[in-house]
C-alpha cells in the first residue's frame, strides 16, 4: 500500500505509457522495415530473373530466315510471367502482394518493372510500394559451319 501512494509508483506508470505509445510502435515499425528490404531483394532478384527469360526468347523462324536476332514478344511475356511466379512462390507466407510489368524498348531489349505491395503490422497505417526495374538485352552469337548456323 505504501508503494501505491509513494511516488515511486509513478516510475512504473511513466515506464508502461512509454513503452505502449513509443516502444511497441517503433518495435513493429522495426519489423516492418525488415519484411520490406526482404520482399524488395526478392522482388529485385525475381524481376531480374523474369527480364533475363524475357530476353532469351528469341524468335527462332525469324531468325532462320533472315539471320537478325530479336525477341518473339508474345513467348517473351510467358516465360518472364512463369520465371517470376516461380521466383516469388514465398509472397502467401510473408504476406505480399505482386505485379509485373515487361516492354520491348528495342529488338534485343526486355525492360522489366516489378511492383509489391506490403501491408504494415501497425493497423490503420499505410501499405509499402516497392518498385524495381531491370532491363535485360539478348545474346545470341551465330557460328557459321558450312551452310548451317548453329547459335551458341
Amino acid at each position: 500500500m505504501r508503494l501505491l501512494l509513494s511516488q515511486r509508483a509513478d516510475a512504473f506508470a511513466w515506464f508502461a505509457a512509454l513503452m505502449l505509445f513509443v516502444g511497441i510502435p517503433l518495435a513493429s515499425l522495426s519489423i516492418d522495415i525488415t519484411r520490406m528490404m526482404y520482399v524488395r531483394g526478392h522482388l529485385q532478384t525475381a524481376s531480374d530473373a523474369a527480364c533475363q527469360a524475357a530476353a532469351d526468347a528469341l524468335d527462332v523462324p525469324h531468325f532462320i530466315t533472315t539471320g537478325d536476332a530479336r525477341i518473339n514478344a508474345g513467348l517473351g511475356r510467358s516465360q518472364a510471367g512463369q520465371v517470376f511466379g516461380a521466383t516469388l512462390i514465398d509472397a502467401e507466407k510473408i504476406g505480399y502482394g505482386y505485379g509485373l510489368g515487361i516492354d520491348f524498348p528495342g529488338p534485343r531489349f526486355a525492360h522489366c518493372t516489378a511492383t509489391a505491395t506490403v501491408d504494415h503490422i501497425i493497423p490503420m497505417t499505410p501499405a509499402m510500394n516497392i518498385v524495381v526495374e531491370t532491363t535485360s538485352e539478348m545474346r545470341v552469337r551465330t557460328l557459321r559451319l558450312g551452310s548451317v548456323q548453329a547459335l551458341q
